[in-house]
């Protein structure tokens, strides 16, 4: 089949038109990041904070499950009818000195035929992309030549983030602008307009980078959060269809929202509950709003936490499906099914 017919390896605008191929992550011998230490203070979880050390598995019990948690993940997208990528089995993020290859959103974002890798931040998680998704990359550019894939240049591993610098007097973020920085993961896609934030982990040279990579006529605009721990934009804001978003309302509010056009004629609508911390497994890099962390694979249908029927019922009343999926072990390790997956094609 030609080209110009066949299906795209590469092709998303948006958080809402149906999925149809899609990645999800493997947890592998995952390790708890070990980033700087004002990185971590910055943006993980006070209770936990010693954790974050060099050589510091998760606990492997916790691991079993989260990735038995990925592959039921996998399964019930494979019967939607949704091509599914895996990285592969079992690598060893404690013999690379990194992280883990759960969370693929936070490293690649897809816009239009095009898919971005992140410039992370973390040190730690450097080789992630290469490590588990170098070779699904590599693939989806020999499936379809419309796919541009665009990796991480070398001069954007320095690392520099945390040398001071007298610009940064009135920055609040504890990284600087050295260099660019930032993960996919603080970026939404709303059509030919992502929306996105600064955070702990993006910087404006970050930004900037990205804005110069993007396919033509697509554009970012920056959302105003109020969130002095930001890191990631995806259980802040949660686009369900066209014209629905709900947000998490102890970060961003509805004039800030309202602010940027491309919601024009939204309906908005904050998160009624506040989620609690649950008791096991620990949360141990994440705070309970990961409840906003779904994955919607249509405008109608979502994927919800097995457990968390307040956040199922309440999908419902907004119209849509609940597909139920344990996934408490996941999030456990550092986030839930929006962080677990990349959208490669939509519509």
């Amino acid at each position: 089949m030609s080209a110009s017919t066949s299906t795209p390896s590469v092709q998303a605008d948006d958080e809402w038109s149906p999925l149809k191929a899609v990645i999800v992550g493997r947890a592998g011998r995952a390790c708890f990041p070990a980033a700087p230490p004002a990185m971590i203070a910055a943006t993980m979880p006070a209770a936990h904070v010693g954790r974050f050390r060099p050589s510091s598995p998760f606990p492997s019990n916790i691991i079993e499950k989260a990735e038995a948690e990925l592959d039921y993940l996998a399964a019930i997208l494979r019967t939607e009818g949704i091509r599914v990528y895996r990285p592969p089995i079992g690598i060893d993020w404690l013999a690379e000195d990194g992280y883990t290859g759960a969370m693929p959103r936070d490293g690649l974002i897809s816009v239009g035929n095009t898919l971005l890798e992140a410039c992370f931040a973390w040190p730690c998680r450097s080789q992630e992309i290469e490590l588990a998704y170098g070779d699904i990359l590599r693939d989806l550019e020999k499936e379809d030549p419309r796919a541009r894939i665009v990796r991480r240049p070398a001069e954007t591993f320095a690392n520099t983030l945390l040398e001071e610098d007298p610009r940064d007097e009135k920055n609040p973020w504890v990284i600087n602008n050295r260099r660019p920085a930032f993960d996919a993961a603080d970026f939404m896609r709303f059509g030919s307009v992502l929306l996105g934030q600064y955070s702990h982990v993006t910087n404006q040279a970050g930004v900037e980078y990205l804005r110069q990579r993007l396919p033509a006529r697509y554009r970012i605009e920056m959302l105003e959060v109020d969130d002095p721990n930001a890191m990631h934009i995806d259980a802040t804001i949660l686009p369900l269809r066209r014209g629905l978003l709900v947000y998490n309302p102890k970060r961003v509010t509805n004039a800030a929202l309202r602010a940027h056009e491309v919601l024009e004629g939204w309906e908005l609508v904050p998160y009624p509950f506040i989620p609690q911390e649950p008791g096991w497994p620990p949360l141990y890099m994440t705070s309970p709003w990961l409840s906003l962390n779904t994955l919607v694979l249509d405008g109608r249908r979502i994927i919800v936490e097995v457990s968390d029927d307040q956040a199922a019922g309440w999908f419902e009343q907004l119209g849509m499906t609940c597909i139920r999926c344990p996934f408490k072990h996941v999030n456990s390790i550092g986030g839930s099914f929006h962080c677990a997956t990349v959208d490669l094609v939509r519509g």
